[in-house]
């Protein structure tokens, strides 16, 4: 059996491939003249563990578990340097704090603001209707920082026809 990794936490075994992505993600850190310290490298696996979106508190309590001596405020910090080196995103699926996620996998959220069941699609969903208001308005969107909001599969058909009266969402 193999030993588990610290990061995943009753996770089960480390695979191959999250040992790989956490490699690929340091050294793209450090190939953009980043310094590899072992906060950094341990927020980099704590993101690939998590395997989803976390907020900035559980990946600082998931780092905390394994080294103590790293800080709430350092975990903050080195969000933002990853952020910056293009490494994480963050998004706000709705009310509540900002969830991170690794950026190697880009894609978008629909949140469903009946059960709150977030789905996620590529991020080139949007590609035509990109195009489409860029051409119209010269207005360039940005949609994965927000969760695109509506409703699920299983709300739609108590939602009604789609509208834009906010009056009409399901309750």
């Amino acid at each position: 059996m193999e030993p588990e990794h610290p990061s995943r936490r009753g996770r089960g075994p480390v695979v191959d491939r999250d040992t790989g992505r956490v490699d690929a993600i340091v050294g793209r850190l450090r190939d953009s003249g980043g310094r590899i310290t072992v906060a950094r490298r341990a927020l980099v696996e704590a993101l690939v563990g998590a395997q989803g979106h976390v907020t900035a508190d559980d990946l600082a309590d998931t780092i905390h578990a394994r080294h103590p001596e790293v800080h709430r405020s350092t975990v903050y910090r080195t969000l933002d340097v990853l952020e910056q080196a293009g490494v994480v995103e963050h998004v706000h699926l709705g009310h509540g704090r900002a969830v991170y996620h690794l950026a190697d996998e880009r894609h978008l959220h629909l949140v469903c603001e009946r059960c709150g069941v977030v789905v996620e699609v590529p991020a080139t969903s949007v590609d035509r209707l990109r195009a489409e208001l860029s051409t119209s308005t010269g207005f360039v969107i940005a949609p994965h920082h927000f969760g695109l909001p509506g409703w699920c599969a299983a709300c739609a058909p108590a939602a009604g026809p789609p509208t834009i009266d906010a009056k009409s969402r399901p309750q």
